[in-house]
């Protein structure tokens, strides 16, 4: 019996190792059609696409706080959501945030006004952080990743009303502002 929930929890862990890969070779190129390259001159305007909305950045590591750093030094409007416990605890992002002088709030509390919300967080929290502030998310709200893990690897499911998008940075989190 022991033996047999073990072989269950590797499997259900197993099926979802790579949702990519459980398409057909159709299915993918039908995945693959509905992404949209910008064209490098999309970024003529600098922020402009995004001058005035409400930026909110979940996770504020590495990655987190440099690409927010670097989004406020370019006149983005950018806040910080953490859990409430990382908040209570005062956990290392929390500091991150606070010692740059970013706002922090709660999911709760700033979740439900952004007009883009950056997942920037470790890629095992992915899906639990998307699981909860989903439903949070104003509706034709922008949700934005650095890479893809969690669509790719486990086929995370998002709202029909929000437009995904994906900022990927060449480096690490480190390197984002040198």
């Amino acid at each position: 019996r022991r033996h047999r929930a073990a072989s269950s929890v590797r499997m259900a862990t197993a099926e979802r190792v790579n949702y990519y890969n459980t398409l057909s070779q159709a299915e993918k190129l039908d995945q693959l059609a509905r992404c949209r390259f910008m064209d490098r001159s999309e970024f003529d305007d600098g922020i402009a696409a995004i001058a005035g909305k409400k930026v909110v950045i979940v996770g504020c590591g590495a990655q987190g706080l440099n690409q927010g750093l670097n989004m406020r030094d370019s006149g983005c409007d950018v806040s910080y959501a953490l859990r409430q416990s990382a908040i209570d605890a005062k956990r290392q992002s929390y500091l991150n945030a606070k010692e740059n002088n970013f706002d922090v709030g709660t999911y709760e509390d700033l979740i439900p006004q952004a007009d883009l919300v950056l997942n920037l967080t470790p890629d095992k929290q992915h899906t639990s952080v998307v699981s909860a502030v989903m439903p949070l998310m104003k509706k034709g709200a922008t949700l934005a990743y650095s890479h893809g893990f969690n669509i790719v690897e486990e086929g995370m499911q998002v709202r029909d009303d929000l437009t995904v998008i994906m900022v990927a940075p060449k480096c690490p989190g480190t390197e984002v502002r040198e």
